[in-house]
């Protein structure tokens, strides 16, 4: 019987695997985040100044809110730069390790695994590009669709009025 060969892998080898499994766990993970229902600070008092209370009459721009979505506000390029910039730190840290087809294989795994990461971070670093669309069914029958950028302060069901560009409980 003979011994069983290992093949003793470089260490440089071994880090890029270390790191491409750490750079496909954060892409896996980046995309994780709730997106709906995620209303913070949800049964706090209106802003000042708002209407609080049903004794006054509403005569326009109240309803009940029928919808609630979080969207994206203008058009975002985040996520195509973060695809760019991690493919080509993918391929510059791949080219790092072996030799002859391996580096080659490394260099291109890295590039497509650095292209995810920077793809998903990308697209989850907005910063600010996310708003709330609001669905009202106002009193007369008609729809009014509200997006605001902070998170209301409502959900479906609740009685509303329209006020500027954000929706409150009245």
């Amino acid at each position: 019987m003979s011994k069983p060969s290992f093949v003793k892998i470089p260490r440089t080898m071994r880090r890029a695997a270390i790191l491409a499994c750490a750079v496909a766990a954060a892409a896996l993970l980046a995309g994780c985040g709730p997106t709906y229902n995620t209303r913070p600070g949800y049964g706090q008092p209106p802003p000042p100044g708002s209407y609080s209370g049903r004794s006054n009459q509403c005569y326009q721009g109240c309803g009940y809110v029928r919808d609630i979505r979080e969207v994206q506000l203008g058009n975002s390029n985040g996520a195509a730069v973060g695809t760019v910039i991690g493919a080509v730190v993918g391929g510059l840290l791949g080219n790092q390790v072996g030799k002859g087809n391996g580096k080659t294989a490394a260099t291109v795994a890295g590039a497509v695994g650095g292209g995810f990461a920077g793809h998903a971070i990308g697209k989850n670093s907005g910063g600010g590009n996310y708003g709330w669309q609001v669905v009202v069914q106002l009193q007369n029958g008609q729809y009014a669709t509200v997006t605001q950028r902070n998170p209301p302060q409502v959900q479906v069901g609740d009685y509303v009025m329209i006020r500027g560009d954000n929706v409150y409980r009245y």
